[in-house]
Order: C-alpha cells, then structure tokens, then sequence
C-alpha cells in the first residue's frame, strides 16, 4: 500500500535524475574528462590527477564522520597524488574552484530541463513548505548550483543545499539523512523525500520519512517494491503537489552549514526504524561511491544491482 499523505513539515529533493533529468552516465563521462583537460593545461599530471580524484571521492563514502566529506576528500586526494607541500596543495585546491567557475557550467550547455520540476519546486514553495535540496553530498556546493541551473531551478529556493561542504556522510547512509533531520529540527516522519533512486534516497524511509519516487529516470539497484511507495513521473508528481494542502507547521530555522556529530546521533538515535542496519547501508555507501568513481560507460547506472 502507498504512503499516506501527511503533515510534511519539510521537503527534501534529490538533484540527478529527479529535478535534473539528465543521465548520470553521459554527466560524469563529461565531468572526468573536462576536469582533467583542465588540470593537464594547468601543468599537472592528469593520469595522477584522475587517480587522486577518484580515491577522494571513495573516501567520502568510508570515513567515520568526524570530519566533513570535503576534508575528507583532500586529505586522501593529497595522499594518493603524492602532494604534501602546502602551496602546492593550496594550488590545486584553487585550481579545483576555478574549474567548478569556469568549465564546469559549460556540461550542461544546450540542456534542456523538465520544466515540471521547477513548476512543482515553485508551488512548493508557494505553499510555504521549507525545501531542501539532498543530493549526493560528494560535490562543491558550486557544482550543484550550476546543476540546479540547468535545471532551470533558483538555489535560492532551498533553505539547505548538501554538499561536500556540509555533509559528513553520503547516501544511502541513514547518517546523512540523520544530519539533515537534525539540521531541519523536524522528526523523520515529518519529512517527504522526492527521489529516482531507491537505495540512495529511499534510505530516508529508514528514518521514518514518506518518499515519492519519481520515474522518469528510475534506479532501483534493490528491487524496490514500487507499489509500497507513491511513485511517477515528474509531471504527475506536479499534479500530487496541486493536491496537497498548505503547510500548516513548517519548519523553522532550517541549518545551512555542517551539523555536528552529536546531533547527527541524536537524531538517528530519535528515529531509527528497527529494521535500520547501517551495516548494511554502510556496504551500499562503499558501491555508489565505486560506480561513481568508475568509468560511466552507457547504461552503467542503470546496470547496478545490489543485494
């Protein structure tokens, strides 16, 4: 049976394949490629580059949480290229900003969004329900406000945007869900989660968040019951949102920035389901942040079976 509607007192969108329909494969095959011209005219070595980079980003799915995902991305990133000099590791630090600046917006040229996504975000909003935007915390927040762009979506529309800046976990760990509940002051089931992916942003459920699955670009890695769950495309995910009331309590003082540990655990503490096994999401955290560092042929993502 499908979740029943609630009192949402916040809504939390995924960014790739939900508001942006764009296929995960061809967006990181552009990405590899136009990172490491870049860093190659900028005299390094783009081979060591690529093999920094990619180890970073699987790091951001291991580490323990302590430090935030982007501490923790340069801290192996400078291991696996061999850099310890701190002018060379500010270089490539700035190199990176001004790659998010200056080529990174040039994937999405000639894109076209689904202007669906951006009507149901302004309706949201509209009906005063405080959004937030949860996607894959592995990027500057610079990129995913670029990613939003074409999207055809104002960032200003989000009171919290994760990235590698905020973030200390990564999906499908319940832990990052955990850090937005806590930064949002909301219970689990006060939240609806918006998402294309079943084990990375169904996750949430575990915390006691209703969840609509938009199909448009399914990625059901777990063999998702999808009659369990309101699901559809964007388009009939618009005409949900016309059917639901005005927000009656929402959300107050939604937090921006990192959210420390303790209230991270606080709040899985508070709303964990007692099926929730983070063992397990732990595991799935470790195989996103593989594929995502991997070579992105055709059809790669939706060839990803879990389980």
């Amino acid at each position: 049976m499908r979740n029943e509607k609630r009192e949402y007192r916040a809504i939390c969108f995924d960014l790739d394949g939900t508001l942006l329909p764009m296929d995960i494969d061809e967006f990181m095959q552009a990405y590899f490629g136009r990172i490491a011209a870049f860093m190659a005219a900028h005299g390094c070595d783009a081979e060591r580059f690529m093999a920094a980079l990619k180890a970073g980003t699987k790091q951001m799915a291991l580490h323990d949480g302590s430090r935030t995902n982007k501490e923790a991305f340069w801290d192996e990133f400078f291991v696996v290229y061999g850099e310890d000099d701190p002018a060379e590791q500010e270089r490539l630090q700035q190199l990176s900003v001004e790659f998010y600046d200056r080529e990174f917006p040039h994937i999405g040229d000639g894109f076209q969004g689904d202007p669906a996504a951006a009507r149901a975000v302004a309706k949201l909003a509209a009906k005063g329900y405080p959004l937030v935007l949860t996607t894959m915390p592995m990027f500057p927040r610079r990129a995913v406000e670029h990613r939003l762009a074409w999207a055809g979506i104002d960032p200003a529309a989000f009171e919290r945007i994760t990235s590698y800046e905020n973030s200390r976990a990564v999906k499908p760990k319940q832990t990052y869900y955990a850090e937005n509940v806590a930064a949002m002051g909301v219970r689990g089931d006060e939240v609806l989660m918006v998402g294309n992916n079943t084990m990375e942003d169904m996750s949430f459920l575990d915390l006691g968040a209703h969840g609509y699955l938009v199909t448009d670009w399914l990625l059901d890695p777990i063999g998702f019951d999808l009659d369990t769950i309101e699901h559809g495309s964007m388009a009939d995910f618009e005409v949900w949102v016309d059917e639901l009331p005005a927000c009656a309590d929402p959300a107050q003082g939604i937090v921006p920035g990192a959210i420390e540990p303790a209230a991270m655990q606080a709040a899985l503490q508070a709303n964990a389901l007692p099926e929730m096994d983070l063992a397990d999401a732990q595991r799935k955290a470790a195989l996103v942040a593989d594929a995502v560092a991997g070579d992105h042929e055709p059809g790669a993502a939706s060839a990803v079976r879990v389980g």
